[in-house]
């Protein structure tokens, strides 16, 4: 029998955080569990994706379609009266075209794709990492420049017709069935894994170790928050509260923040200026792979305050790193993290400020975040959870053959 091929499909560019890191560990993930059973080949959107292609093992091509080429699409599909004449249309379906080339017979897209829009034939699965343009609308990123209507666009459109979508928490999956009217059975829960630089990180190089502190200017046991600079990741609170510390409590504590740079830097910046605490503050931009483990392994714990979410990668990569985690208690978010972390109010700076001073000098406290983290970690490690996946690829291919 000849093996059916799975397209992944990619459109995350490297500095979008944590959606270019769920690319390379599900790419990682397909690597380990597929064991030859399906030729899998992984497309990419655009050859500008600032993604070192050379680290992808399996197949992989590229597909860009101009913003023509994808209205094309999209309205073969959601027209009214070309969806109805389309077999007489002249406009042909780039993508369908594209995929049916390369023997493609499914598509795994990595995140909330629009190219999910164009597919009418083929069927895919789709991982959707949270509804929350959905919930906060006061927040200009995820709803100025039509953001909101892009995003809901695919979502109404495209999960009702998913095989399977991917989330990874109860609450977002019950947001999701109820918000978009999906099948229950079709929102697999899966874990968030460390991005694969941390996980993968063995032992410390000594060489690379003072490099990076030298490079970054690091001081010892500073706070982590590695997050890109948006309204909604709430960095002008930890400003807050680290001038609290300094002012109320007498205590001084340095923070690093990295990411990429979507627009907040500069007044984040300014405002620690003006707090009088920018020099207890680094902030760098997007770092490479390699040099994050050293960051983490460098902080004495890991602060997210995040309004949203209500779940993120870091707090894996923290419980893998061994460090401790203090994070927003979000709606859902006890159901992921249950007891591995200090949970806080992102908005009350004291309650912030007293959980620092807490994880950082209550040495029980401390170890036992520690503990449990990793023992957290351990266990999704060993559970194996993308199967869930293959099982549902699996079962697409045994209804498909009634009919092959």
């Amino acid at each position: 029998m000849n093996k059916k091929n799975i397209g992944l499909f990619v459109d995350s560019r490297r500095k979008s955080g944590g959606a270019y890191q769920e690319l390379l560990y599900n790419i990682s993930n397909f690597q380990k569990l597929n064991k030859e059973k399906y030729n899998i080949k992984v497309i990419f959107s655009s050859k500008n994706l600032d993604i070192d292609f050379k680290k992808i093992n399996f197949d992989y091509t590229f597909i860009n379609l101009n913003p023509i080429e994808r209205f094309i699409c999209f309205t073969r599909n959601f027209g009214n009266l070309n969806r109805r004449i389309k077999k007489y249309f002249f406009f042909k379906n780039k993508f369908e075209k594209f995929l049916k080339r390369n023997d493609i017979e499914l598509v795994f897209f990595t995140g909330p794709s629009q190219y999910s829009l164009y597919l009418e034939n083929t069927k895919f699965i789709i991982t959707i990492p949270d509804v929350n343009h959905r919930e906060f609308v006061e927040f200009p990123e995820l709803v100025d420049d039509a953001e909101y209507q892009r995003k809901d666009e695919i979502f109404s459109k495209s999960l009702p017709r998913a095989l399977g979508i991917i989330t990874n928490a109860p609450v977002i999956k019950e947001k999701i069935i109820k918000i978009y009217g999906v099948e229950e059975k079709r929102v697999l829960l899966i874990n968030h894994q460390p991005s694969l630089p941390v996980d993968n990180f063995k032992k410390i190089d000594e060489n690379i170790l003072k490099q990076i502190r030298e490079e970054f200017s690091l001081k010892d046991n500073y706070i982590f928050y590695p997050a890109m600079y948006l309204p909604h990741k709430n960095h002008k609170t930890i400003i807050d509260t680290i001038f609290l510390l300094k002012n109320k409590f007498n205590k001084k504590y340095d923070v690093v923040f990295c990411g990429n740079d979507a627009g907040s830097q500069k007044f984040l910046r300014k405002y620690a200026s003006q707090k009088k605490v920018d020099n207890q503050f680094n902030f760098l931009n997007f770092v490479d792979d390699e040099k994050l483990p050293y960051l983490y392994y460098l902080c004495s714990m890991l602060l997210m305050p995040p309004i949203i979410g209500p779940t993120m990668i870091p707090p894996w990569e923290a419980f893998k790193m061994k460090k401790p985690v203090i994070y927003s208690s979000l709606p859902g978010v006890k159901e992921v993290y249950h007891d591995c972390v200090n949970y806080i109010d992102p908005f009350d700076h004291e309650d912030i400020a007293k959980n620092i001073i807490k994880v950082s000098e209550n040495s029980e406290i401390r170890n036992n975040l520690i503990s449990k983290g990793f023992e957290k970690y351990q266990m999704v490690k060993k559970s194996n959870e993308n199967e869930k996946i293959f099982k549902l690829i699996d079962n697409y291919f045994k209804i498909r053959s009634l009919w092959e």
